[in-house]
């Protein structure tokens, strides 16, 4: 299943910042991505607005909540399932709410 999953941290948890640096914040992240199982979609950065976006396509949300365990030590995340479009297009063609 997919998530969206929105990291929002202060300036003073950046892991990129001057007050709390973390030099290997992005290697620890791709890394417990890497042993959950769950596979690393998609990732961005509003660097000015210290969020994260990362697409996470998750079997369990133990495999979500492992994949996202290092952004949770600095990080607000609010995690979104999402569907592609044309999968959204194909269900709802199916249940009879779309031609």
């Amino acid at each position: 299943m997919l998530f969206v999953c929105v990291a929002r941290h202060t300036p003073e948890m950046c892991p990129g910042g001057l007050v709390r640096p973390d030099k290997e914040a992005l290697a620890k992240a791709e890394k417990a991505v890497k042993d959950s199982g769950a596979k690393l979609v998609g990732s961005y950065l509003d660097a000015g607005g210290h969020t994260f976006y990362f697409i996470v396509d998750a079997a369990t949300n133990a495999q979500l909540w492992d994949a996202t365990e290092p952004l949770r030590l600095y990080s607000e995340i609010h995690y979104a399932p999402v569907m592609t479009l044309a999968d959204a297009s194909s269900h709802a063609r199916k249940i009879g709410i779309q031609k």
